[in-house]
């Protein structure tokens, strides 16, 4: 019985490194961000998911390492808790959040809270997210906050949204995608890589050795509508600088 767990741990982990290498691609659009071209992060949020029983696409859109740290979509933590049979109740009100708890397997309580003097105090309420979106953001920290003290074999031990590990953050808690910018010579390298010298030159065009944001090189890089994912097996030799000064 032994020896097949071990097996099945080890069948999972050499899958999940597959799908890893196959998902980091920079221009995977569907991914989130901050795991494209970084399998290691995906490998790891995968074997997190596992104890959540989440496959690995399911746990990239709900875990999120920053730092070495992992941290959790605050939807996916309230699901997490009501799923285990748990209770949860959320009331905004003027001066804050609260969320109440209870465990269906001991009855017991708890309150957790946040009001907007911890935001102020936190130096959260001059961002963007808090002023577009205050009720939302008092109420996902209110519902981590009572996560981590009464659901903590729920969440275990992932019991900060991202927001509480810096990242900015949308409504839902997810952390938001910025449209990055990417160098000219990386540009030029993956376009050279997909279609080759002449057509990277073409699909160029004039903008000489600016550098663009990854959604502008995302529509370089689309056929009949379609992003490249993988860049072609063909290339026998890596790209060299002089080649993409050529573009």
């Amino acid at each position: 019985m032994e020896i097949q767990t071990i097996n099945e741990q080890q069948r999972h982990f050499e899958l999940v490194m597959q799908q890893a290498e196959l998902l980091a691609s920079p221009k995977n659009s569907i991914v989130p961000a901050a795991y494209r071209n970084n399998p290691s992060n995906i490998v790891a949020a995968g074997l997190f998911g596992r104890a959540f029983g989440w496959d690995v696409m399911t746990s990239m859109m709900n875990i999120h390492v920053i730092d070495g740290t992992a941290s959790m979509k605050p939807e996916a933590m309230l699901g997490l808790v009501r799923r285990a049979g748990h209770s949860v109740e959320i009331s905004i009100h003027p001066d804050g959040a609260v969320a109440v708890g209870k465990r269906s397997d001991t009855g017991d309580e708890h309150t957790a809270q946040f009001t907007m003097g911890d935001a102020m105090n936190a130096g959260l309420d001059g961002k963007r997210n808090w002023k577009q979106y205050p009720e939302a953001m008092l109420q996902w920290r209110a519902v981590s906050k009572l996560c981590r003290s009464l659901f903590s074999d729920v969440v275990l031990g992932i019991g900060y949204v991202p927001e509480e590990l810096g990242e900015e953050t949308g409504p839902d808690g997810a952390p938001v995608e910025l449209d990055m910018f990417v160098t000219s010579a990386d540009a030029k390298r993956q376009l050279i890589e997909c279609f080759g010298k002449e057509e990277a030159i073409e699909r160029w065009g004039d903008r000489g050795n600016n550098d663009l944001r990854q959604s502008e090189l995302n529509e370089l890089l689309i056929i009949d509508e379609f992003i490249i994912l993988d860049v072609p097996e063909v290339i026998e030799t890596p790209i060299t600088e002089e080649e993409t000064n050529v573009v």
